[in-house]
């Protein structure tokens, strides 16, 4: 997984146009008029991609399709960047390889088996 390097303006508004619309069709801001904005409704997930690394907009589409649901890593790419495990319930963006959001994904479970992390995932919301 590759994070996108420093992101323009316009890849920003189209981040947060697809934030705006993924967390209503996600049922995200239900009850806003009674207890006011959450930081959830306010700032999105942190974005991801598979880069452009050979066959990553097959793994981009197979993730979309459902044929793929879990994605695994070893826990030393954790380790050497500082990242915290994935946790249970965590929301994302995944962007294609030009930078634009096509899912929100959240993390339905996390397996650390030995030297290897997995994490199950969902479509919460794919971008039409």
């Amino acid at each position: 997984m590759d994070e996108p390097s420093s992101p323009t303006e316009s890849q920003e508004q189209a981040v947060q146009a697809f934030w705006d619309i993924a967390r209503f069709h996600a049922k995200l801001n239900t009850a806003p008029a009674y207890f006011g904005p959450t930081t959830l409704e306010v700032v999105p997930p942190p974005t991801w991609s598979f880069g452009d690394a050979p066959g990553s907009e097959r793994l981009l589409a197979e993730l979309l399709s459902g044929s793929v649901s879990t994605l695994t890593a070893p826990t030393s790419d954790y380790e050497s960047t500082g990242e915290p495990l994935p946790e249970p319930g965590s929301l994302s963006i995944l962007l294609d390889g030009g930078g634009r959001p096509v899912a929100l994904l959240e993390v339905t479970e996390v397996e650390v088996a030995g030297s290897t992390v997995t994490e199950h995932l969902r479509v919460v919301y794919r971008a039409e």
